[in-house]
């Protein structure tokens, strides 16, 4: 899922944040940006109807995703003055989804996300479920996405984007991700990405799931 970004149309001037890789002792810090820049994402409001527990409730999940994205994957961050305010979290081919024994690994944190969520988890499973099968194995995947809501529209996410894009690039490698907000469909195609097939409904009365891949160039 994402969040961030510039409308289009508009000149790119580059925040003057400094972009690389994520330290992992502000991986907190990183959970807690993507939890606030994902807290309307509809797919989210629908696995987490609750406002008031919502952006509680991502953190939790998004501790978890950045400590095995920071051990299996690679997790991007653009910071200012300290403080982290973008995060891009993306798997290298055939790391995801996660195996056994990394969900082992992280035991405690699913058991603290179970606690946290309560009687959302089932959905929250299924949510899971539904997206790790559509993942191509040759593919880096884009987990998560999302700038800190205060700074969003100033080329925070575009910065991002465009780091992890030349490295594809360099490697010919090509990229599969999902949205659940139809809004973002353009912010993606732009990037090269085209809708890989027929959205997939969360829900039968829920919001959809939009796959997207970009080729090797």
């Amino acid at each position: 899922m994402d969040a961030g970004g510039r409308p289009p149309g508009t000149q790119r001037v580059d925040p003057p944040d400094t972009v690389g890789r994520l330290d992992p002792r502000d991986r907190s810090q990183a959970a807690a940006v993507l939890a606030a820049a994902l807290a309307d994402d509809p797919g989210y409001a629908h696995l987490f109807p609750v406002r008031a527990r919502r952006e509680r409730e991502l953190r939790e999940v998004y501790r978890m995703t950045l400590a095995d994205g920071l051990r299996h994957g690679r997790v991007l961050a653009t910071t200012l003055d300290g403080q982290v305010t973008g995060v891009l979290a993306i798997y290298p081919p055939g790391t995801y989804p996660m195996s056994l024994a990394r969900w082992v690994r992280q035991a405690g944190r699913i058991a603290r996300i179970a606690v946290r969520t309560r009687e959302h988890s089932a959905g929250i499973i299924r949510f899971g479920e539904l997206t790790s099968r559509g993942v191509p194995a040759d593919c880096w995947y884009v987990e998560a996405f999302g700038v800190r809501p205060d700074l969003q529209r100033e080329g925070r996410g575009s910065v991002l984007m465009r780091r992890f894009l030349a490295d594809l690039d360099a490697q010919r490698g090509r990229s599969y991700l999902e949205t659940t907000n139809e809004v973002n469909v353009g912010y993606y195609q732009m990037r090269g990405y085209t809708e890989a097939h027929t959205p997939v409904p969360l829900a039968p009365a829920g919001p959809h799931i939009y796959p997207m891949t970009r080729p090797a160039v």
